[in-house]
């Protein structure tokens, strides 16, 4: 609703506010507004009114904003409020310490009292408004804990919750507890996607082809790679139940993938992998984070991967002015806290760069290195450690739902130690190397000039630890000089002969 617009002379602020009136009460802001502007009238004749309204909003929440409270706030200051009413306190405000501020900007404003229809004329620096600021407020404390235990309960006993998630619609089962059903079309691009991510093709090319085949979001948005990393990873499609971010019981609902593919989606976009080129002539190597270039850096070897060999800082790419041409220089420049130790050619040295990478690539004792995995058997144990975790929650779900068998303390503990272990195991996993093994050599050779820079800087970062740039000699010709560049090569169980 409008509100009256301000007079210039002082006024009586009715001030409207209701949160939801789902109980029927039919004490919405226009009922309001109709009680405030008859008690106006009978006690203070003649004098404007205006009308302060916010509908929907809770006067408990530190999160929410209500605008026409803030405006009446400012309207208190300028000194516009000649009297103020609203049907009851708690209308105004229910957070104590909220009210005791409000309190003094009223009396620092003359306004020392609030009219009600339920509690009367209430004296704003009189102790009753005081206790009953602090009454409510303890209320409130009280209303979000019973309902958090009720949300929490409902959790531990796998009902659905209020939110929809692709590939589901809500539904009741035979107990009329809330639950989910799978819209089938949905379900089946749900499965279908899982089956393309455990075949190698990325996010985004998989997000294309569902957009080309017209499918969008669970609430009509359009589908891209976060949408498709989303649907194979929420814990729901697993029929598990997540509350306040922890899984923590076993969903009521039937699940869209099993526990082992969802497992294996998980694990397979926490580490590198091989995608499909969107020309389908075959595949390389990317990032499971791929972004599209976030910090616009321009050339391959920046971001930390360079660095002096005198200082140890990271080089940086620029463009330099030599003799009559402007050409990428890298260097370790002062302006991003290097000494100026050293200078080269930027596109000559990232040129040798990928041609040693290559030269090494064809080498069967450097691929015999690469290939192996001495982490293989610590990713098999923290896979079925996160397995057991899965099922401890159901354990523990079943145990709670049995009247005398947990208490509340016990639950939470016991759910606080698996979120913990669970991170621990994860935190592990995602640090141990990638497992590199039936690298596509030819098949990443020739998808290289078809790479964004961030897949090739992160095709590169798989096999080269850092590549080190030092000073030239003394008396060297005044050209490229290659053997100023010393690479090292990431992880490798024993030498290789390899490094520049």
């Amino acid at each position: 609703m409008t509100s009256d617009a301000a007079p210039s002379t002082a006024y009586v602020a009715l001030y409207c506010r209701i949160s939801v009136d789902r109980a029927g009460r039919r004490e919405g802001v226009t009922a309001q507004e109709r009680w405030g502007r008859e008690y106006a009238a009978r006690t203070w004749p003649g004098v404007p009114v205006v009308v302060f309204a916010d509908n929907d909003l809770s006067a408990a929440a530190d999160d929410v904003v209500r605008p026409e409270y803030d405006r009446l706030r400012a309207a208190i200051v300028r000194g516009e409020v000649a009297h103020l009413w609203a049907v009851e306190q708690y209308r105004i405000e229910r957070r104590e310490i909220q009210w005791f501020e409000l309190a003094a900007m009223m009396d620092a404003a003359g306004v020392t009292e609030l009219h009600t229809d339920r509690d009367g004329i209430v004296r704003i620096r009189d102790e009753v408004a005081g206790i009953k600021a602090v009454l409510g407020a303890g209320e409130v404390r009280r209303l979000k804990k019973r309902i958090n235990d009720m949300l929490a309960e409902k959790a531990a006993l796998g009902e659905a919750p209020g939110s929809r998630p692709f590939g589901y619609r809500h539904a009741k089962n035979g107990d009329g507890a809330k639950t989910y059903a799978q819209v089938p079309g949905e379900a089946a691009a749900i499965r279908q996607a899982a089956d393309w991510v455990l075949s190698g093709w990325s996010l985004a090319n998989i997000a294309a082809k569902f957009r080309e085949q017209g499918l969008s979001g669970a609430h009509g948005g359009t589908i891209q790679a976060g949408t498709v990393r989303n649907w194979v990873t929420l814990p729901t499609v697993a029929g598990h139940r997540v509350y306040k971010g922890q899984i923590v019981a076993r969903g009521n609902w039937e699940p869209i993938l099993d526990e082992a593919t969802w497992q294996a989606c998980k694990l397979k976009l926490s580490q590198p992998r091989r995608v499909k080129r969107a020309d389908g002539k075959g595949t390389h190597l990317v990032s499971s984070d791929r972004k599209s270039n976030p910090t616009g850096r321009k050339y391959l070897l920046t971001g930390g991967l360079a660095v002096c060999g005198v200082c140890k800082h990271r080089l940086i790419g620029a463009l330099k002015q030599i003799k009559k041409r402007r050409v990428p220089y890298l260097s370790c420049h002062p302006n991003a806290g290097g000494r100026g130790c050293i200078g080269i050619l930027l596109e000559n040295t990232e040129k040798f760069v990928v041609d040693s990478l290559w030269a090494e690539l064809d080498k069967p004792e450097f691929l015999s290195a690469i290939a192996a995995d001495d982490h293989g058997a610590r990713r098999d144990e923290i896979t079925k450690e996160l397995d057991g975790l899965e099922r401890r929650r159901g354990e523990l779900a079943a145990m709670w739902a049995t009247p005398g068998m947990l208490t509340q303390t016990e639950w939470q503990e016991a759910r606080r130690a698996i979120g913990e272990n669970e991170q621990r195991l994860r935190v592990e996993y995602a640090a141990l190397p990638p497992k590199m093994i039936n690298v596509d050599i030819a098949g990443a050779r020739e998808a290289w000039p078809d790479m964004t820079l961030d897949e090739q800087r992160e095709f590169l970062r798989l096999f080269v630890e850092s590549v080190t740039v030092v000073r030239a000699l003394p008396g060297r010709p005044r050209v490229y000089d290659a053997d100023r560049v010393k690479i090292k090569w990431r992880n490798l169980r024993r030498a290789t002969g390899s490094t520049n």
